[in-house]
């Protein structure tokens, strides 16, 4: 089981994947490469805001973002969402787009090319049941959480409006019949093309075709499934 890098909705709370301890966040690596971002690793506050201090501090108008991520915040990934929406980047993909990464910057960028051997994967957000949030945060928190929980998916349905994408692409794969993550028992999913884009995700391609839907990262196993055509048969 993955434990330090699914979808964070708080410093101690872990999103979409139940029984999981508080962890300390780990630092992205950032850096610049002509006019592109390069962002490896979780999407934290800090890694965040120093990702947004870099890019309007750069002296070469920044055009792309490139980011390899196990996922992060939801707070921070939909505040990283609307400055790649403002500044209309490109997004390339490398290796890993899971969780907070699929739910808040893919759907936002201008374009997505997602390079050969990459995982991508969803596995839930904010507005998912109370019953799996339950599985996630400690029963005595729950009460004085919930109302912290309401603003964070009110935050998350205007983000999507905001940039026009079907807000329940966070949980579709938790609540159809067909869902393959409960069939194949993985941690996360993805769509196909065409339903990607029935959803109103920027333009997708996908180097060589296919993408992996197993990884090894940091130590860490994690797993992605396609999805039945939901929009498309």
């Amino acid at each position: 089981m993955m434990k330090k890098f699914l979808s964070i909705a708080a410093v101690t709370f872990l999103t979409g994947c139940a029984n999981q301890a508080p962890l300390p966040l780990l630092s992205p690596a950032l850096s610049i490469k002509d006019d592109t971002l390069i962002y490896d690793g979780m999407i934290t506050g800090d890694g965040v805001l120093e990702a947004l201090r870099m890019i309007r501090n750069n002296h070469i108008e920044i055009t792309k973002l490139q980011v390899t991520s196990p996922g992060g915040m939801i707070e921070s990934g939909i505040e990283f969402g609307y400055f790649i929406k403002e500044k209309n980047l490109d997004l390339i993909i490398t290796k890993l787009c899971f969780s907070a990464c699929a739910n808040y910057l893919l759907p936002a960028a201008h374009s997505v090319k997602i390079e050969k051997d990459t995982l991508l994967g969803w596995h839930g957000g904010a507005r998912q049941s109370d019953h799996l949030w339950k599985q996630s945060v400690p029963e005595a928190q729950w009460k004085g959480y919930y109302p912290y929980l309401e603003r964070l998916r009110e935050k998350e349905f205007q983000f999507f409006q905001y940039i026009d994408v079907a807000p329940n692409i966070v949980t579709y794969g938790q609540t159809k019949l067909n869902t393959c993550q409960k069939a194949k028992q993985t941690m996360g999913w993805y769509y196909t093309l065409d339903d990607m884009k029935a959803m109103r995700l920027p333009p997708i391609e996908i180097e060589g075709g296919v993408l992996l839907e197993s990884l090894m990262y940091q130590d860490d196993k994690i797993t992605s499934c396609q999805m039945p055509a939901i929009f498309t048969k």
